[in-house]
């Protein structure tokens, strides 16, 4: 698999040509961390896994020759990872190992799950454009109630791209929305 023109390869593939090569290989796994947290890009809350992979190409002869991988997964990103978090980390910290140790394609650190985790998580944060159009038409009207101050630093924000989660546009859309004064009941009420 080619991703942004380098070649990823699956961790099935590198741990085939690593015992292929060293047969007397040992490779262990270590679970550092479950924390739960909030997810920066869904602000959702979710359990985040840390595991650490070490691989010893041969650990009879030279066993101060080894190789460490770190992953960390969270269970809210993706399918497999729903079920399955843990032991998508596991794989992913041998993966990191293995490439470390040589077995990657093309030097890449990264996994192909790696890479699929990363986009699916970038899918499930990303802010479409009619989105930032809503906010931008909410910006608009807010704008008598909010000030100029605070209208500045949102057109600045804006321009910068700072609104690029969903975490942060909730959070504005949820300002500008409570800085809308309600309407008075008197407003509402039709004169006879």
């Amino acid at each position: 698999m080619k991703f942004k023109g380098k070649q990823y390869t699956e961790v099935k593939d590198r741990l085939f040509g690593f015992l292929s090569e060293y047969p007397q290989a040992t490779i262990s796994n270590d679970l550092i961390s479950v924390s739960q947290i909030t997810d920066s890009p869904s602000g959702e809350q979710c359990n985040e896994y840390i595991v650490r992979a070490t691989v010893i190409p041969n650990p009879l002869q030279e066993p101060e020759i080894y190789f460490t991988g770190y992953a960390a997964e969270r269970d809210n990103t993706g399918f497999v990872n729903k079920t399955s978090a843990l032991e998508n980390c596991e794989t992913s910290a041998v993966g990191r190992a293995l490439a470390f140790a040589g077995f990657g394609g093309d030097f890449a650190i990264a996994s192909k799950e790696e890479v699929d985790n990363a986009q699916t998580a970038a899918k499930k944060s990303a802010v479409t454009v009619d989105m930032l159009s809503k906010l931008d038409a909410l910006s608009k009207k807010v704008k008598p109630h909010i000030g100029e101050e605070h209208y500045r630093v949102y057109l600045e924000r804006r321009g910068e791209g700072f609104y690029d989660t969903k975490v942060r546009y909730n959070k504005t859309m949820d300002f500008f929305t409570k800085s809308i004064p309600a309407e008075s009941e008197d407003t509402n009420v039709k004169k006879g």
